[in-house]
């Protein structure tokens, strides 16, 4: 467990690495959501603010724009 804000805002960002993995935007979604549960029970757990958890949703929906982008489209 990270034992401030900035380690655990870090181990937040990390999951971001994660994204690349997805194959398709079903997935992408799926893992978006697990990271901004990550985020949020950061939260809960005390370790960040509710604006930390603003700050890096704004990142991880930047980081999700960007890898969809590269998936083929769904038709």
């Amino acid at each position: 467990m990270p034992t401030d804000a900035a380690s655990a805002m870090a181990l937040a960002r990390k999951n971001f690495n994660y994204l690349a993995e997805a194959k398709d935007q079903a997935q992408l979604a799926k893992l978006r959501l697990g990271a901004a549960g990550y985020n949020q029970s950061l939260m809960k757990a005390g370790w960040i603010s509710q604006e930390q958890v603003d700050q890096l949703n704004v990142e991880l929906d930047v980081a999700c724009d960007a890898r969809s982008s590269t998936l083929p489209s769904d038709l």
